[in-house]
């Protein structure tokens, strides 16, 4: 479970997704950052998802020391943004190196070059998975950076997800890109139905958000299965994470563990968060929405529903401000309880307001609106009091 998916790392987490923020000096722009995982990005009773790690947020922009404007070195540095923001990897690389070179005591330059590399691994990362040669960019960008908080940890779980995939099987279907371990024959003889099950959730999803990730000429949708231990490794989660999803749907497989009902719930659970990224643009919508939907949308709700209920009886609600982030960012105590809250909020909302403003406050984040103003657009109704109508139901 959400990373972008992490700079989204990606995320993280999930990858979120989550993000890091990209820095450039310049004269006043700054060119959006790339974030490398959603987290990303989920056991009690509901399962969990999160974005996997992210880098934080660099610095803020400043002007080089040494380079006054007009000079070749601001020329250079500029030309070197609107590459990158071109998305010219090369052309970039190429012009902030020789910045770089030129006043190798400019830390700006340093800074900026080991971005276009991030980049460039990043976006790479996102169309090849396993990715050789992402993790050398990557690793160049570290050794430019290795202040730059965040970096070093992605590059560490990309080193661990290539030597952990690289000899998967990889099967594909109209919308997603299985990959698995052939040596065992349970996921061997499980991954056709796999994907059946996967696209037939596709296609219900399709419907409620109007619209179909992986097509379109974007990639394939990743889903990997791994051995527990492995998915600790990849994803830094603890044993009450089901799955998660930072761009890439992981989950832990135990042995001998072929398709069954609650792993087709789970993959379908998490399929909702790509659906989210899709709808949003991103990995920006807050976790309480991002996780009651996925709960809510994974299956027949009635019984995660009651036992949502059963959880908070007598507890107070946490403020909505308290899960707008990942919820593996919360105490671990507190996580089954924020799960729980958003579940029940989400299908308050549902039942009270139908789900189309459940969707515009989804839709309305890719707009850059807050939740706060698309629900109230929706329904002429703010959402905290919403909010307040829901601590009724409860505490009936």
């Amino acid at each position: 479970m959400k990373s972008s998916q992490w700079l989204a790392l990606l995320g993280v987490v999930a990858v979120g997704a989550a993000a890091g923020g990209a820095w450039f000096a310049r004269r006043a722009a700054v060119a959006p950052s790339t974030e490398p995982v959603r987290e990303a990005p989920p056991l009690v009773s509901v399962r969990r998802e999160v974005p996997v790690s992210e880098p934080a947020a660099a610095p803020a922009p400043e002007a080089p020391r040494s380079a006054n404007p007009g000079s070749r070195l601001a020329v250079w540095n500029d030309e070197a943004i609107a590459a990158l923001e071109r998305r010219e990897y090369e052309r970039a690389i190429e012009l902030f190196t020789q910045c770089m070179e030129a006043a190798p005591t400019e830390p700006v330059f340093r800074g900026n070059l080991a971005e276009a590399w991030v980049r460039r691994a990043v976006e790479e990362h996102e169309r090849i998975r396993p990715c050789e040669v992402c993790v050398e960019w990557l690793a160049r960008a570290v050794e430019l950076a290795p202040a730059r908080e965040g970096l070093a940890k992605l590059l560490e779980r990309w080193r661990a997800e290539l030597e952990t995939e690289k000899e998967f099987l990889r099967d594909r279907s109209v919308h997603f890109e299985l990959s698995y371990d052939g040596w065992r024959q349970s996921l061997l003889d499980a991954a056709p139905d796999v994907l059946g099950e996967l696209e037939l959730a596709c296609a219900d999803l399709a419907l409620v958000f109007g619209l179909w990730p992986g097509e379109n000429g974007a990639r394939r949708i990743p889903v990997v299965l791994y051995r527990r231990e492995e998915f600790a490794r990849i994803t830094g989660l603890s044993e009450w994470a089901g799955g998660s999803f930072d761009g890439t749907i992981r989950v832990p497989i135990a042995e001998g563990r072929g398709l069954d009902p609650s792993l087709t719930a789970l993959l379908r659970h998490e399929l909702v968060h790509a659906f989210v990224r899709e709808a949003s643009g991103g990995d920006k919508v807050p976790a309480w929405l991002n996780e009651g939907l996925a709960q809510f949308l994974a299956s027949d709700p009635s019984r995660d529903l009651a036992a949502a209920r059963r959880r908070m009886a007598g507890r107070a609600l946490a403020p909505l401000s308290r899960l707008e982030r990942a919820f593996a960012t919360l105490p671990e105590a507190e996580i089954p309880f924020a799960y729980a809250q958003s579940l029940l909020f989400v299908a308050h909302l549902e039942r009270a307001q139908g789900r189309d403003a459940l969707l515009a406050m989804v839709r309305g984040v890719r707009e850059g609106t807050s939740v706060e103003a698309s629900f109230e657009a929706w329904t002429r109704m703010p959402l905290a009091l919403a909010v307040e109508d829901f601590a009724a139901e409860l505490a009936r």
